[in-house]
């Protein structure tokens, strides 16, 4: 318990700047985090149909390319989505608040 009352002092006593998120692009961020979303969601569908094929014997190809593509548009489109509402209540009652510091010029080394 002391040690997390001394780190919340140390972050009082810093200098820290708020920000807030108030404008998110959809486009941008959807194509951005279907690619982390595809990450955990691929094994997933894989292993969905590695059960299929063990329960039916077989599974056709068209089946496999389908829920992949299937898999990657569902995720865009809900993350398009999750963006404008997002921005409808960040414009509506206020975005997210971020504290930010200045960090020190980096140092080269030789």
């Amino acid at each position: 318990m002391w040690h997390f009352l001394r780190d919340c002092f140390k972050i009082a006593a810093m200098k820290l700047t708020k920000k807030e998120i108030v404008f998110v692009d959809p486009v941008h961020t959807a194509k951005t985090l279907v690619l982390v979303y595809l990450c955990f969601s691929f094994p997933i569908v894989l292993l969905a149909l590695f059960v299929a094929f063990i329960r039916d014997g077989a599974i056709p190809g068209f089946t496999v390319l389908s829920a992949l593509i299937l898999n990657a548009l569902l995720g865009f489109a809900l993350l398009w989505i999750a963006c404008k509402v997002y921005n409808w209540v960040a414009d509506t009652f206020g975005g997210i608040e971020v504290a930010l510091r200045e960090l020190p010029e980096e140092i080269e080394t030789e």
